[in-house]
């Protein structure tokens, strides 16, 4: 079924919202339900307002099957406030405000969170979480719904709301409404956001600095061309099932069981988590079968094989010489890194050259790697919209005062680690700055064992964006890294590490390590004596040089 901006719209207003009369209630309930006649802002229609008591389940009965869970438990007493935002005659958002009543003894703070991949999706999560904080958060459809790039088709300016535009005017918008609300200006503004949101977030670093205090950017894809280049070029090195190059999902487990092998005690500690990946070089022809042998018998790879895994391991570089993507993150340990190598090729990037960048309904990946790495080449060269965040001058940002922090798992099979690290190096050539002169405003944190955004073999969880969706409980929310930045604006207090808890995938708990992960360029190291899991016995020092 085709769903629309309109429709989810009027699916709120019929089911999502209680009504609040004008002479019920307190003066914040009557306030809250009057916004649908006294909010007014230039090409916005408010389409609903009402009070939410703490513990209510905030329904979206027509969301997009692609967004998953459609409701959430209202985490504090709240106005919630829906629009419907023009930017341009061909496109609109359709945003969230959420207005906690207690905002103003909680400091009088804005945030904004992101969403992932391409999509269109609300990370209710992070709205209900900050809600919860006392912010006043927003969140919205990045100018279409559902993760599908087929709303860009023939929609340039869908495209550009995606790009930048959404979140820049969801800002802007978010921010009138909770002034006009509170009657009273807001204090500091936050964004928040992993992968997709990550993106979003390092777009807001390097574009609009103005608009946030406090920018947190996790996983952040922020090279996109280059993301959906490197994901497709996977699928040319294994081919389909029939080829002799190709894998099946317990093979790619047995390369990753054999990278951690290799690997996982280079850091002085076997837990199946590299510190360091940067310093894994497997050596894949210790999985050759020999004669008679085959992976039935022996668990081992074909010639073939060992090629195609060795390729895809390796940096990717286009027809012109050019660096293109870098390898595939070694160490990964989550499924859905195997499967950008083990399934069809990457839908996300199939979907986003044929509807944004091609604009043919019935285009299709060529049928060879050498017309392919031609494509890549031009993604690289062509970005009219500016979808990429890549800028390595962040000088409005530092002259700005605000502050950026960014994370990327170590094990992040989606999207690798290294491209943060690029980002950084080329950022801190550009400004011909040194690290801890970038620390003053640039702070930038792997964490090892964290797969994309959360999840992963590590002590991964520290309360960043879409983990405090969990259930994991054991964490004091004012540690988490949102109110980290909070005390890096507000206090001065910059973090040196973000500490991080190993989760027992089964229970959900916190069991295991405590890790404090390090800034760039400094690496956890471990002191080689004490047990393994106290983050005492580990202690920051100088990485890895990358690249």
């Amino acid at each position: 079924m085709k769903v629309d901006s309109f429709a989810v719209a009027a699916a709120l207003i019929a089911s999502s919202i209680p009504s609040v009369t004008a002479t019920g209630g307190n003066n914040f309930t009557r306030r809250c339900g009057r916004l649908i006649q006294t909010f007014k802002n230039p090409n916005t229609k408010v389409l609903s307002s009402g009070y939410v008591t703490k513990g209510t389940n905030v329904t979206y009965p027509d969301i997009h099957p692609t967004c998953g869970q459609g409701w959430i438990v209202a985490q504090a007493d709240m106005c919630r406030l829906s629009l419907n935002v023009t930017t341009s005659s061909t496109s609109n958002i359709i945003m969230e405000v959420w207005l906690p009543e207690n905002w103003k003894s909680s400091g009088q703070r804005f945030a904004m969170t992101g969403n992932g991949g391409v999509g269109g999706c609300l990370t209710l999560s992070d709205l209900a979480f900050t809600t919860s904080l006392g912010f006043a958060t927003v969140g919205h459809n990045n100018g279409h719904d559902g993760l599908s790039s087929l709303p860009f088709l023939n929609k340039p300016e869908v495209v550009r709301d995606f790009a930048w535009r959404a979140t820049l005017v969801a800002t802007q918008v978010g921010k009138a409404a909770t002034n006009f609300f509170y009657q009273s200006s807001l204090a500091k503004s936050y964004y928040i956001g992993c992968s997709g949101g990550g993106r979003q977030g390092m777009k807001i670093a390097q574009d609009f600095p103005e608009e946030y205090d406090g920018i947190i950017a996790g996983d952040p894809a922020a090279d996109f061309h280059r993301l959906v280049a490197g994901g497709l070029y996977y699928s040319y090195q294994t081919g389909p099932p029939t080829a002799a190059t190709w894998l099946s999902l317990e093979q790619w487990k047995a390369v990753d069981a054999e990278v951690l092998a290799q690997c996982d005690t280079i850091d002085g500690v076997e837990d199946t988590v590299l510190e360091d990946p940067l310093r894994c070089n497997p050596r894949f022809e210790t999985m050759l079968c020999g004669q008679l042998e085959t992976w039935a018998t022996h668990q081992c790879l074909t010639p073939a094989q060992v090629s195609a895994v060795e390729k895809i391991y390796s940096p990717v570089y286009g027809n012109k010489g050019r660096f293109v993507a870098p390898r595939f993150q070694p160490g990964n340990d989550q499924n859905l890194g195997f499967y950008l190598i083990y399934g069809s090729p990457s839908e996300l990037g199939v979907e986003y050259l044929r509807y944004a960048i091609k604009n043919d309904a019935s285009w299709n990946l060529p049928p060879t790697l050498d017309e392919f790495l031609d494509i890549m080449d031009d993604l690289l060269d062509n970005d009219p919209i500016g979808v990429s965040a890549n800028n390595p001058n962040l000088t409005p940002l530092k002259n700005s005062g605000h502050k950026l922090l960014v994370y990327h798992g170590e094990s992040d099979g989606y999207y690798s680690h290294e491209n943060t690290l690029r980002l950084y190096e080329a950022t801190a050539r550009n400004m011909t700055l040194k690290a801890k002169q970038l620390d003053d405003f640039y702070r930038l944190f792997p964490i090892s064992g964290l797969n994309h955004c959360g999840g992963g073999n590590g002590a991964w969880f520290f309360g960043a964006s879409g983990q405090n969706g969990l259930g994991i409980s054991g964490v004091d929310p004012n540690e988490s890294l949102i109110m980290k930045m909070v005390s890096w604006v507000e206090n001065g207090i910059a973090p040196e590490t973000l500490r991080g808890y190993q989760v027992n995938p089964l229970t959900g708990r916190l069991e295991g390590a405590i890790r404090d992960h390090c800034r760039h360029p400094l690496k956890n190291t471990y002191k080689g004596v004490g047990d393994p899991l106290a983050p005492e016995n580990w202690e920051c020092k100088l990485g890895t040089k990358y690249p």
